[in-house]
């Protein structure tokens, strides 16, 4: 049966439709969007209501996060640390929020959020606190993790255990034994089998994860690195969460492939089948193939064409050899999937570019995730491929020193180039690259980032150089249109047309033109998903 007319009216509406930029009002009925235009296409409807000229956005999509790790997170009690915690302090702030947590006897301590650009993290700065049981920290980036000596204890962790590989391995004192810190997925996966599961709620978490999200006035999310083995559990749930009717928020999953599965082509291809054929229901699919180039510059794994300044002779890390990564790439992409490769370093940015120019033509779309860094000779490359996107967050581009000091001057110099991006047609999309970390998820705070970079009176807070700094209207469509496009959903959300899934946000203030420090404090008021309110902001 068909649904009631609702009309939205008296508000400054920002559609991301060429066609009709600005509008004040906009119906609804069945989920979808009827008409956008003026105050007057209220008149016949049977529902009337006046937003009090507040600003209208579509419903934002987050075009790199990790929400299942979130959830993951509730799953192993997993307890966040203060970006900012120096290695000293450690051992006490973890002590100190496990005694807020009021969780003195859990077995053993999860905890996330150390920044390796803050100095040499090891044991002895867990151990002199805690040293009874068992602690294991992440870094905050996902790419490093910290044990205490009792967690290596228990493992088995010593002189004698072997690297995962070159680009993956336990650092070491020059007698070989372990500092406790691991740098990369495939060593971290060695010690992640110490942690303890809870019993979690799945149903009541992906609720509030999902709510949490609806808060920033997102509507669609992309999971970057939702599965890469057969625990299809959390999958099942999501699911059945959808077809209940309970799904809050449109989930893209996707599938990482880290080149250490062993997993053979056509084994891939049976996994990449299973997972678009069962999952891939209304607001929960998995359409993505995900591939790690290289590190992040924290841990000096990101690949570089010449070494880092502050450590010799290093260069960064592949993570998969372009061949297979190429191979792997193609198959997926013959089938229809996103290609979607996380590259930081110029070198592993020019390999990628390789990499995705040799898949042209496939039906999937094309991402370079983070594009940290890019040598001078491969901008003008990703500009003349036009249907790559350039997926980055916005808020990296905060000046610091260790950057400076990793890759000097002259690099420092040349990193996310997102003005030159937009400027000749490349579609840039934006996203957190985290599951809820409060700075990065932000989008209101990552706008006000990367339209300072381009402000004189900012000068200083934002990595050079300045001409890369946009405009608050392209910093919209990074997070709008552009991300549903990357996700090939354009067609569905993305923008306040008339057919398109009524996806959008109300916001205490008008993001467009109210001053640059206003920006960042933005509220969301109400966010709808198909024309349902997902979150509304208690007063």
């Amino acid at each position: 049966m068909s649904g009631q007319e609702t009309a939205y009216y008296n508000a400054t509406v920002y559609t991301m439709d060429d066609k009709q930029p600005v509008a004040g009002a906009f119906t609804v009925k069945d989920g979808r969007f009827l008409s956008v235009g003026d105050d007057p296409i209220a008149g016949n409807c049977s529902e009337r209501i006046d937003l009090g000229g507040c600003c209208v956005i579509p419903g934002l999509v987050d075009s790199h996060c990790h929400l299942l790790a979130g959830i993951k997170r509730y799953e192993y009690g997993v307890i966040y640390l203060p970006s900012d915690t120096l290695p000293p302090d450690l051992g006490e702030v973890l002590a100190e929020m496990i005694k807020e947590e009021d969780s003195p006897d859990v077995p053993v301590i999860a905890a996330m959020g150390i920044d390796l650009s803050l100095g040499e993290f090891c044991a002895r700065d867990i151990d002199h606190v805690i040293s009874d049981k068992p602690v294991l920290v992440f870094s905050g980036d996902g790419h490093a993790l910290l044990m205490n000596s009792r967690a290596m204890e228990r493992l088995g962790i010593g002189k004698d255990t072997a690297d995962p590989g070159e680009h993956s391995f336990f650092k070491r004192y020059p007698d070989g034994t372990p500092t406790g810190l691991v740098i990369e997925i495939p060593a971290m996966k060695q010690c992640m089998g110490l942690m303890d599961e809870n019993d979690t709620d799945f149903e009541t978490v992906i609720a509030q994860l999902c709510r949490d999200c609806a808060s920033y006035g997102y509507t669609t999310v992309f999971d970057a690195s939702s599965v890469d083995d057969d625990d299809l559990s959390l999958f099942d749930q999501l699911k059945k969460s959808d077809e209940e009717g309970s799904l809050l928020m449109r989930i893209a999953a996707s599938f990482r492939y880290t080149g250490e599965e062993d997993l053979s082509d056509a084994q891939v291809l049976e996994i990449l089948h299973k997972l678009r054929s069962e999952y891939s229901s209304g607001r929960f699919f998995c359409n993505t193939l995900k591939l790690i180039a290289d590190g992040t510059l924290e841990e000096h794994t990101a690949l570089l064409r010449r070494p880092y300044c502050d450590t010799a002779d290093v260069y960064g890390s592949r993570m998969i050899s372009v061949c297979e990564m190429e191979r792997i790439a193609k198959l997926s992409s013959d089938m229809g999937f996103n290609i979607h490769i996380h590259a930081i370093g110029d070198r592993a940015v020019g390999e990628t570019l390789d990499i995705l120019g040799n898949i042209k033509g496939c039906s999937g779309t094309r991402t370079i995730a983070h594009n940290q860094l890019y040598a001078p000779e491969d901008i003008s490359r990703i500009l003349s491929d036009k249907d790559i996107f350039f997926q980055t967050t916005p808020y990296w581009v905060i000046a610091d020193e260790f950057t400076q000091r990793a890759l000097g001057e002259d690099r420092y110099a040349l990193q996310f180039p997102v003005a030159t991006m937009i400027r000749n047609g490349v579609r840039v999309s934006f996203g957190s690259d985290s599951c809820l970390e409060e700075t990065t998820v932000n989008p209101f705070l990552g706008m006000f980032m990367a339209v300072a970079r381009g402000i004189k009176e900012y000068e200083g807070l934002c990595f050079p150089p300045p001409g890369e700094g946009i405009g608050r209207q392209d910093c919209l469509r990074a997070y709008t249109l552009n991300g549903a496009a990357q996700l090939g959903i354009a067609h569905e959300t993305g923008s306040i047309e008339a057919g398109k899934s009524a996806d959008f946000a109300v916001l205490d203030r008008d993001i467009m033109h109210c001053d640059m420090e206003e920006l960042k404090d933005t509220k969301v008021l109400e966010t709808f998903l198909s024309g349902k309110r997902t979150w509304i902001r208690q007063i």
